[in-house]
């Protein structure tokens, strides 16, 4: 252990809290420690995010040692071992030691355990199989340490036992690979992955849509992206998504322009014409997200961004964010690039416009309640449209009185 590094976890976002549910832990007769993806981000100089606690009490001494330390607890997932305690209004999941009973590639059947190599054992890479206790010191049972350091992507154990034990850990290799590989794919893991590629199609739509997304948005997700196509793995699921040259292109302008990776616009990039419910439905996406996906996928005359009151006109018809959407997806790099720089600088400073008139209005003018009201509107709002949305509420008035007679 010796060999091992320590880390300074009090530099962590919300170290003081996870202290407290360990110092809870270790009152109760137990041990907590620190484990998977915090640990993992330390070692790498990357932000800690979320941080996940294992321990070797049982679930129901978890609570009751969080209760005598004066913290509360939330059984979020007793079946399973988890426990969230509240510590500095900041939740951690505290998870009793498990190892797998039976599985069948979608679900596992677990019992406790207070073996921590045990516990390691049945995480699927050796860089997620990271304990750290409250010390700092690390503990790596499979070699995740020099695994990280190294840039390898690498199960723990047999690379086709632990995918037969789930088979959304495909998925999960390719994105961990995209986010902290180095080098090339693991030749046991795509050897085992290549013969169970289409068990894909057993899982459920939501666990291949986490995936999926962190996936497209990972560091080399546009690279993993294409092995995937070459090699079979995405058409296995997803076959409507193989427009790698247009998801690069996006990924690219992202970049340039410097907006936020956007999984959902990325998806859209890679999908074929027309796909977007079809793609909606098999990741089971939320209505906001299949409604922006079967936006940018369809069908559509592209406007012309020379004009600026035509990208104006789309700010107005579709709101700033799916005008910005569509103009990434759409962006041709064979146009000229001063066009469509202008239509972003566009998207980004004007805001969409609303009619400053409404049926009120017109009716203070004398107008007459009825069908024609709403015809009378609808006019001034072309009017109002033609001419670059530039008249305010009292050159529309006047126009209105104009066209009343």
């Amino acid at each position: 252990m010796s060999d091992l590094p320590r880390i300074d976890v009090m530099t962590w976002p919300h170290a003081a809290g996870a202290m407290k549910v360990l110092a809870a832990l270790k009152a109760a007769g137990g041990e907590g420690r620190l484990v998977g993806g915090a640990v993992r981000d330390a070692l790498a100089g990357r932000p800690v995010r979320d941080i996940d606690i294992a321990t070797d009490l049982a679930p129901e001494a978890v609570m009751a040692g969080l209760e005598a330390s004066g913290l509360r607890s939330v059984p979020t997932g007793l079946k399973h071992g988890t426990v969230t305690a509240i510590a500095d209004h900041v939740g951690f999941e505290v998870t009793t030691l498990r190892h797998d009973v039976e599985t069948d590639g979608r679900h596992a059947r677990v019992a406790f355990t207070d073996d921590w190599r045990a516990d390691a054992a049945r995480r699927d890479l050796t860089i997620n199989a990271l304990f750290c206790d409250a010390s700092g010191q690390v503990h790596d049972y499979f070699g995740g340490v020099a695994d990280l350091l190294a840039g390898r992507v690498r199960f723990v154990g047999d690379p086709a036992q632990r995918m037969d034990e789930d088979y959304l850990r495909i998925l999960r290799f390719f994105r961990f690979h995209a986010d902290y590989a180095a080098g090339p794919f693991d030749a046991d893991a795509i050897a085992a992955a290549t013969a169970r590629r289409f068990e894909l199609k057993r899982l459920s739509g939501e666990r291949l849509r986490q995936e999926t997304l962190k996936l497209l948005v990972a560091r080399n997700g546009i690279g993993v992206w294409g092995e995937m196509l070459r090699l079979g793995f995405a058409e296995a699921y997803l076959p409507q998504a193989t427009s790698l040259d247009r998801l690069a292109k996006v990924a690219r302008l992202e970049g340039e322009l410097g907006l936020k990776p956007d999984p959902i616009r990325r998806l859209a990039a890679l999908a074929i014409t027309g796909s977007g419910p079809v793609i909606g439905e098999m990741l089971k996406l939320s209505n906001a997200e299949r409604a922006r996906l079967d936006l940018m996928s369809a069908a559509r005359p592209l406007i012309n961004v020379s004009d600026p009151h035509l990208v104006r006109r789309q700010i107005h018809d579709l709101g700033n964010d799916n005008a910005r959407d569509l103009l990434l997806v759409d962006w041709d790099d064979a146009a000229p690039d001063a066009d469509w720089h202008r239509a972003f600088d566009i998207i980004q400073s004007w805001p969409k416009p609303t009619f400053p008139l409404a049926g009120r209005d017109l009716l203070k003018l004398g107008a007459e309640a009825g069908p024609d009201l709403g015809a009378r509107l609808a006019a001034l709002e072309a009017w109002w449209i033609a001419g670059d949305f530039a008249a305010d509420r009292e050159g529309c008035l006047a126009k209105a009185r104009e066209m009343m007679g």
